[in-house]
């Protein structure tokens, strides 16, 4: 009784010893391999931040205001700033002529 109770737990032990780990090494691969599918979704993720940012940049960059402003009839006016006061850097050429509503307000 005694030899196969010390069998089955030296075996029990051995298996133990040996399968731990192995079954460590299985789950940091699972691990490893979740990582460098996350790797490449953050890769991919940043590739399109960088284009957003850069279609930003061209869409709003100063040139572009200053096409949009041509386009639109409107004149780039020197900036002075007097006392507190700021004109503003553009103004329609035609401002007479037309009424211009912003967002449902119009002058």
């Amino acid at each position: 009784m005694r030899k196969s109770f010390l069998f089955i737990s030296i075996y029990l032990s051995i298996f133990a010893i040996v399968s731990a780990p192995l079954i460590l090494n299985i789950r940091i691969n699972e691990l490893e391999n979740k990582k460098g599918e996350l790797n490449t979704e953050i890769d991919i993720l940043e590739k399109q931040k960088m284009l957003i940012k850069q279609k930003h940049k061209e869409k709003y960059s100063i040139s572009s205001i200053e096409q949009l402003a041509k386009i639109n009839s409107y004149e780039r006016l020197e900036i002075s700033q007097k006392i507190n006061k700021l004109e503003i850097p553009y103004k329609l050429k035609s401002q007479e002529k037309e009424k211009i509503a912003i967002l449902g307000f119009g002058r």
